[in-house]
């Protein structure tokens, strides 16, 4: 269950730990407001998309070929921004990332039902969600210090490493 754990954790640590440092592209506070709300409607609005599309092909394939193609698929979005040079990059890092969470989101709590035998379900899923909780709790925070100390670039590959890692 352990690597479920530190999947969950990384995506929502992804999701949160740039949602709160995005607003900081744009001298005026309309525009950087907007762009705020596109770059996080466009992650948001992915999983909400797809995430019935990759539902029905973990039922086809299995779980776990789809879960860990949302994690590689996660680790390129990340890497993408971290070399990327343009502002369009952001945009496109963030819909892959947001893409990728939503192959994984599915699979992995089909995982943690089927390992887990019926008695023990409801311990292991708040298991899970405490630790996508930790990470929605704490990326703003681990976030912001990363932006503080390297810049976006240095976030984006934190995030890229830790999927890769998972």
């Amino acid at each position: 269950m352990w690597p479920l754990y530190a999947a969950g954790f990384t995506t929502a640590f992804g999701a949160h730990g740039i949602a709160a440092n995005l607003g900081g592209f744009s001298e005026d506070a309309v525009t950087s407001l907007i762009v705020l709300g596109g770059l996080l409607a466009l992650y948001d609005g992915a999983e909400v998309l797809l995430k019935p599309v990759f539902g029905s092909l973990a039922d086809r394939i299995g779980g776990k070929p789809v879960l860990l193609g949302g994690l590689v698929a996660f680790a390129a979005a990340s890497a993408l921004y971290a070399i990327a040079d343009s502002p369009g990059w952001l945009w496109a890092a963030r819909l892959g990332q947001g893409a990728a969470a939503s192959a994984f989101s599915p699979s992995a709590s089909a995982m943690v039902a089927r390992l887990n035998p019926a008695a023990k379900r409801g311990r292991a899923f708040g298991s899970y969600g405490f630790y996508k909780s930790i990470g929605y709790t704490l990326g703003p925070l681990l976030g912001g210090l990363l932006v503080w100390a390297g810049g976006l670039r240095l976030l984006f590959t934190v995030m890229a490493l830790c999927a890769a890692a998972v």
